[in-house]
């Protein structure tokens, strides 16, 4: 597969750019042909990209997950495995008030593209949780799934303050006394 050329680069980000504006401001339903107007190129090349509409929400729920996934990445080479899903799992949750819409938005399409931004969430919090129940750090029966989907919680507050309480109430109900082995709040 050969290299894309830069102006077929620039385009394809100027089409993710802008369909993470639009989706942002009217939702999902937006049509393409007016992202790719706000991208300033023909609809042509938007298809040439993005063959359908799911091709491009997947494109912008990559986006919105980049700096997440970053973080995940840097939060791996934490010892305590404890530390690191904790860090890991509030980052995944402490994106802008606007991309947490414009992702809860697309992630509640349903179908293909609601199941891509499960996968997204669960790719980036899996290995933190995987180390977790390795040491018996976590609750007994959650899975990765159970992340993402608590993750997606946390999505959908009103506000700052309450995706705060909302993170810290799930943590509490997650981990599992480091030295006792048991559940937070149980002997």
């Amino acid at each position: 597969m050969r290299t894309p050329r830069k102006d077929q680069v620039r385009n394809r980000q100027r089409l993710v750019a802008a369909a993470r504006d639009a989706f942002g401001e009217q939702g999902p339903g937006i049509s393409l042909e007016e992202v790719a107007r706000r991208a300033g190129v023909g609809p042509t090349t938007l298809y040439r990209h993005f063959p359908g509409k799911e091709e491009l929400l997947e494109a912008v729920l990559d986006d919105l997950v980049g700096a997440v996934r970053e973080n995940a990445e840097r939060v791996a080479r934490i010892e305590d495995p404890r530390q690191a899903f904790r860090a890991v799992f509030t980052q995944s949750c402490d994106m802008s008030e606007r991309d947490v819409v414009t992702f809860a938005r697309l992630a509640n399409v349903g179908g293909r593209v609601g199941e891509y931004a499960q996968r997204l969430i669960e790719g980036v919090v899996g290995p933190a949780t995987s180390r977790l129940q390795e040491i018996d750090g976590m609750r007994p029966g959650i899975t990765v799934q159970d992340i993402a989907v608590f993750i997606r919680m946390t999505l959908t507050t009103d506000n700052p303050e309450s995706r705060v309480k909302a993170i810290d109430t799930i943590l509490d109900g997650l981990l599992r006394d480091r030295n006792a082995g048991q559940e937070p709040g149980r002997g």
